[in-house]
C-alpha cells in the first residue's frame, strides 16, 4: 500500500513539474522557420524562431477558351511535377463540361506548394494561362496565424515527453509490488498515447506553415462574336434532333395500344359487313 502511495505521489509531482516547465518554456519558445534555402528532399525541422507562423492558402480563377482548359491544366500540373514531391504535390484535378454538347467546360486543380516559392510558382502558372490566350479572372489570398497553436503544441509535446521519461525510469527502477508496477506501466501507456497525438498535431501545424494550398479554377470564356449563336446552334443540332426523334418515338409507343384497338374494331366491322348490320337495325326498328 505504501509503495502504491509513493508511486502516486511521484506521478503527481512529475505532472506538476512538467506543467511548470511547459509554462516557462512557452515564453522562450519560438516558431518553425520556413525561410531556410529550399531543398529537393525534406530535411529535419530547423530550430524554432520568434517569427510569426502564418499558414497561407491561395485561390486562382482563370478564364480561357473551353477547348484550352485541359491543355492548360496539364501544363500547370507538369510544372508542379518538375519541382518534385518535396516542394509541390498534386492533391486533386478534374475537368469536364456542364452538359452534353453544351461546350461550357470547367476544371479545377488543387496543389500543395512550398511556401517559400509560392509567389514565384503562381507567376509561372499565370504565364502558362497567358500563353494560351487566357486571363486571370480572380485571385484570393488567405493567411491564418498559427503561432500560438504551434507554441502550445510544442510545449505539450515537451511536457508529455518529460513525463513519459520519468515514468519509464520509475518502471525500470521500481522494486515494489507487482500491482504498483502494473499501475505505473498503465500510466506510461496513457502518457505515450497522448504524446503521439500531440506530435501528430505538431507535425500537421508545421506542414500547414511549410506548404501552402493553391486551388486553381478554370472557366470557359463566353462567346461574344456575332456568329456565336449560329455556332452554338450547329454544335447543338445533333442533340436537338435526337431529342425530337425520342419525343416522336415516345408518342408512337403511347398511341400503339389505341391504334391496335381501332384496327381490330375496323376488321370486325368489315367481317360482319356494314349492310348486314344496317338490315338488322332496320328489322329491329320495324318490329
Amino acid at each position: 500500500m505504501r509503495g502504491l502511495i509513493a508511486i502516486g505521489g511521484i506521478v503527481a509531482l512529475t505532472l506538476a513539474g512538467c506543467g511548470q516547465r511547459a509554462q516557462k518554456s512557452e515564453e522562450a519558445l519560438t516558431a518553425y522557420d520556413v525561410e531556410a534555402p529550399p531543398a529537393e528532399a525534406p530535411s529535419p525541422p530547423p530550430a524554432p524562431t520568434a517569427a510569426p507562423q502564418i499558414a497561407y492558402s491561395y485561390s486562382l480563377t482563370y478564364r480561357l477558351s473551353g477547348n484550352r482548359i485541359g491543355v492548360v491544366q496539364q501544363r500547370q500540373i507538369a510544372l508542379c511535377t518538375q519541382l518534385g514531391s518535396a516542394r509541390c504535390r498534386i492533391v486533386s484535378s478534374s475537368v469536364g463540361t456542364t452538359g452534353e454538347g453544351s461546350g461550357h467546360a470547367f476544371g479545377e486543380t488543387k496543389l500543395l506548394i512550398d511556401a517559400r516559392i509560392a509567389q514565384s510558382f503562381m507567376r509561372r502558372l499565370d504565364g502558362v494561362v497567358g500563353n494560351a490566350g487566357g486571363e486571370t479572372a480572380a485571385r484570393q489570398t488567405n493567411a491564418e496565424d498559427v503561432t500560438k497553436q504551434i507554441i502550445d503544441t510544442d510545449a505539450r509535446v515537451r511536457a508529455k515527453q518529460a513525463l513519459a521519461d520519468r515514468l519509464m525510469r520509475l518502471i525500470q527502477t521500481a522494486n515494489g509490488k507487482v500491482g504498483d508496477l502494473v499501475a505505473a506501466e498503465r500510466a506510461f501507456a496513457d502518457v505515450q498515447e497522448e504524446l503521439d497525438a500531440a506530435r501528430s498535431n505538431q507535425a500537421a501545424l508545421r506542414q500547414r506553415v511549410a506548404m501552402s494550398d493553391i486551388t486553381i479554377s478554370y472557366t470557359a470564356r463566353e462567346a461574344s462574336s456575332i456568329a456565336s449563336p449560329v455556332t452554338d446552334s450547329l454544335r447543338n443540332a445533333g442533340v436537338t434532333l435526337g431529342t425530337s426523334v425520342a419525343t416522336l418515338i415516345n408518342i408512337a409507343i403511347s398511341a400503339l395500344p389505341w391504334l391496335l384497338a381501332l384496327a381490330g374494331l375496323g376488321w370486325l366491322l368489315r367481317r360482319l359487313g356494314w349492310r348486314g348490320i344496317a338490315r338488322r337495325i332496320r328489322r329491329r326498328n320495324d318490329a
